[in-house]
């Protein structure tokens, strides 16, 4: 009897294989499909109106397997969100590189990425502009920690222009946190009217906010 039991218990093993594939592999796999229906749903109905059922059904998948992945819809928000914004910040990375030694280019290219972002996910975009922001706690921190990450490529991509003695690091700091903080009050009106400003307007006027720093700063390129 213990031998039949034994035997049981080895093929439920959560480590055997099936379809060829680890149990790793398939909890991966169910994850991934709860995010991305998440990400949809969220990004469409707002945060507050999908509900685990919504998303489980979107995933054609149930809820012992929402659980098995994430403790609760805030939990999957936070995956969500840290998984957006790590994809526009390698957007904006690469469609920079470039540009390296070009204030001006630098500047338009990243700002044209985001808008561009969110033209083309609105969903993603309504996710990590306005309803990540609806929820505190772990989300909080993290908004705080991913926020921080955009201000320091905007940093990391201005200081090499910087003549001595332009600013000090706490000055270049608070000038980065207000336009990233424009940015974002930018993308917030145009996904509530639907994207119907121009993303060239957009542009031309973000640009021009960096233009006016640049100008302050003495950055070559922003001078003339």
């Amino acid at each position: 009897m213990k031998e039949t039991q034994s035997a049981t218990a080895s093929t439920r093993s959560p480590h055997r294989k099936y379809a060829g594939k680890e149990a790793s592999t398939r909890q991966a796999e169910r994850r991934d499909k709860l995010l991305v229906a998440g990400m949809a749903l969220i990004g469409d109905k707002g945060f507050v109106a999908t509900t685990i059922d919504d998303i489980c059904r979107e995933a054609g998948l149930t809820k012992r397997y929402f659980y098995e992945s994430f403790e609760n819809r805030e939990a999957l928000l936070t995956a969500a969100f840290e998984r957006v914004t790590r994809e526009l910040l390698q957007r904006i990375a690469i469609a920079a590189a470039p540009h390296a030694q070009d204030a001006r280019a630098l500047v338009r290219i990243g700002v044209h990425e985001t808008f561009a972002f969110v033209a083309e996910h609105p969903a993603k975009g309504r996710l990590m502009m306005i309803e990540a922001m609806s929820v505190r706690s772990e989300l909080g921190r993290l908004y705080v920690k991913q926020f921080g990450a955009f201000v320091e490529l905007v940093l990391s991509l201005t200081r090499p222009f910087l003549p001595a003695g332009a600013a000090t690091e706490a000055e270049l700091t608070v000038m980065a946190r207000g336009v990233i903080g424009a940015i974002i009050h930018l993308c917030q009106g145009w996904i509530a009217t639907d994207f119907k400003q121009p993303i060239d307007e957009l542009v031309d006027g973000t640009v021009r906010i960096f233009g006016g720093i640049g100008r302050e700063l003495g950055i070559p390129g922003w001078l003339d």
